[in-house]
């Protein structure tokens, strides 16, 4: 009979130090994609050369613990937690356990190829009986009338290049709807709004919301926040006088990438004071409609636009997403919700890939026939926390009860005396986990439906190891450094517009170089990917000074001049 997940006794986790002992494969060398605590930059490229393929059967040759999207995990959509526990004891895809072969990296690059020549049957195109993704009139049609009645909107749109193009797409249309003008944007904002905002030549009037380390860097937006900063931008001479001034709309990201809840309600009431759409980034949140144990989605609150990385929690592929039109933007921006179709055109592949339709057309499909991928989630994450919440050194960040995602698990390492990057470090060489995300004094663990009790009791029994042997001393993790990563980071100076800026002609300079100038380059640290310094800002001694100090910390500090991997950080800056 298979374990419940509530069966798992205190006896059993007391063990898991040294159950977890048998997961220590190698010794002190850095795994070949999180050295130097990075998830990308210490690829070794004599592990590496090998192709994309072999770097897959690399990974996987592990057996990691995989605490990071996608949501399938590498698992049978079949079988999850609860249902067939024994089968995740093996192979991540059960069924492979012939083909896998002896587990070599060699055995399991010869079955992804098989994996790979199998799926070409999948791979169709628009021919007819297929439909056609920009025009649909047939089956695809069918499937997204389908999906907008399982989310209750007006419209739903299958994105098949991410939730990014959903974003881009929610941008260009609000600017074919409400024209040239302001948008209110939190400056956590993901790189694709960023994007978004180049590409449809809208001014980011950024929002800066408030900064609480202890829960992973800024919150979502407040009304409070907007009213304040906006007054003060209009007294600067930034906005032009009025309650409506020359404002387009407003962006809201919920939720955060560390798991935090926005009171989405509350900024669609002030947007409506003011008479415009509000979008909402709520890439992590696709789960929210299927259960009334989590936060409440956007399309329930007044929102007109609603975008959803699919990928990230439910068993669809990577790259698949949605894009919502709710019942509220066809009746309050009628020329917004018809706009949105003629955008998507411009942003998604005109070459579409039915093997990522049919993997979201399926994961949908499950979580409205079976509500037990949702539950199980819900349920193993309770568990974890639990269970960690129970070890020296470590304390698991929450906020207040409804406002959390639960599926985000943000853990503070700070007092084992370690950094977030080295504690990435050392979960990687106990048991070969891989968290989703890592701060300068936290890690992030993401939990979905694929999770296992073996998975917890791995990820359990890393951290008990970590504990026991960071405890009695303090290990040197630049800690004056690491302070000042912890805390809000400077804010930009804008000087010209975000467009202007990154059209303009721009010429790479080392950092000491880049002091003064005006950058013509997003620098961000990704995960989460929001920015540090967007094209038009200035960058300040202070901006400067904090990239370069995450740079040497191990965080992966990205942009035009730095893709993760070099050792030094070149940025691209506005020609004098």
């Amino acid at each position: 009979m298979p374990r419940p997940v509530d069966k798992i006794g205190s006896k059993l986790w007391m063990q898991l130090p040294q159950a977890a002992s048998c997961y220590k494969i190698g010794s002190g060398h850095g795994p070949w994609f999180v050295r130097q605590g990075r998830r990308r930059s210490g690829i070794d490229m004599d592990k590496a050369n090998g192709g994309i393929l072999e770097a897959i059967a690399r990974y996987i040759s592990y057996d990691p613990v995989r605490m990071h999207m996608p949501g399938h995990k590498g698992r049978s959509s079949s079988k999850h937690l609860g249902h067939d526990d024994e089968a995740y004891g093996g192979p991540r895809v059960p069924g492979w356990g012939s083909a896998l072969g002896d587990g070599s990296i060699c055995q399991i690059a010869r079955a992804l190829e098989d994996a790979l020549d199998r799926v070409k049957a999948m791979d169709v195109t628009e021919i007819p009986g297929l439909d056609n993704l920009h025009y649909p009139s047939e089956v695809i049609q069918q499937v997204q009338r389908n999906m907008a009645d399982v989310f209750g909107t007006a419209a739903t749109y299958c994105l098949v290049n991410g939730a990014t193009s959903g974003i881009l797409a929610s941008l260009i249309a609000l600017r074919m709807t409400m024209g040239p003008g302001v948008v209110i944007v939190p400056r956590n904002a993901h790189r694709s709004i960023i994007s978004g905002l180049i590409l449809s030549g809208l001014d980011p009037l950024f929002i800066y919301p408030e900064y609480d380390q202890d829960l992973g860097g800024y919150l979502p937006l407040k009304v409070s926040d907007v009213e304040m900063q906006l007054a003060e931008a209009t007294s600067q001479g930034r906005l032009r006088p009025g309650r409506r001034a020359n404002i387009r709309g407003i962006v809201a990201v919920s939720p955060t990438y560390t798991g935090v809840c926005g009171d989405i309600r509350s900024i669609c009431q002030y947007a409506g004071e003011l008479n415009v759409p509000v979008i909402v980034d709520e890439a992590h949140g696709t789960l929210f409609r299927f259960s009334d144990r989590l936060p409440p989605s956007a399309i329930e609150t007044g929102a007109s636009l609603v975008i959803h990385g699919a990928h990230k929690t439910t068993q669809a592929f990577t790259q698949t997403g949605l894009l919502h039109v709710t019942l509220s933007c066809v009746k309050t921006f009628p020329a917004l919700a018809a706009n949105v179709e003629e955008a998507l055109r411009l942003v998604q592949s005109t070459s579409p890939s039915y093997i990522l339709l049919a993997s979201l057309e399926r994961a949908i499909a499950g979580l409205k026939q079976d509500a037990s991928w949702v539950e199980s989630m819900i349920q193993s994450a309770h568990l974890m926390k639990q269970e960690l919440s129970k070890i020296k050194g470590i304390r698991v960040r929450t906020p207040e009860e409804g406002k959390w995602d639960p599926g985000k698990i943000l853990i503070d390492v700070s007092g084992l005396g370690l950094s977030g990057p080295q504690v990435q470090q050392l979960l990687w060489e106990k048991a070969r986990v891989v968290p989703e995300m890592t701060g300068p004094d936290y890690v992030v663990l993401m939990v979905t439906g694929a999770d296992n009790n073996h998975d917890l009791e791995r990820v359990a029994g890393a951290f008990c190891e970590i504990s026991e042997s960071c405890r009695g001393g303090r290990v040197a993790s630049q800690a004056g450094v690491w302070e000042l990563l912890t805390r809000e980071p400077p804010r930009g100076e804008a000087v010209i517009s975000l467009s202007q800026a990154f059209y303009a002609p721009a010429r790479e300079c080392s950092l000491d170089q880049a002091v003064g100038k005006i950058s013509g380059d997003t620098v961000l640290i990704y995960p989460p990917g929001s920015p540090v310094v967007v094209p038009g800002e200035r960058m300040t001694a202070e901006v400067v000074g904090y990239i370069r100090q995450a740079v040497e910390c191990g965080l992966d500090v990205l942009g035009r001049g730095h893709s993760g991997g070099e050792k030094e950080l070149k940025v691209f800056c506005i020609e004098d």
